[in-house]
């Protein structure tokens, strides 16, 4: 499983992105410093396509803070 932290969305797209993030299969979790994102085998490009929808940024693949979540 692959963990990424991705800045939120702009304010207006930030219920969509997670509704997205949820009918995808994809688990997340809101932090402090973004969204950690937990990706299963094949969920990378559907997180892609959601990021660029909703105009958020994926800004680090398996960052530190994510192993004490």
């Amino acid at each position: 499983m692959s963990t990424f932290l991705v800045n939120p969305p702009p304010y207006h797209n930030r219920m969509q992105f997670m509704d997205s993030l949820e009918e995808a299969g994809i688990d997340y979790s809101r932090e402090s410093d973004g969204y950690y994102i937990y990706l299963r085998i094949g969920q990378e490009d559907l997180l892609e396509g959601i990021c660029f929808r909703f105009e958020a940024l994926i800004v680090a693949e398996n960052p530190i803070n994510a192993i004490d979540a």
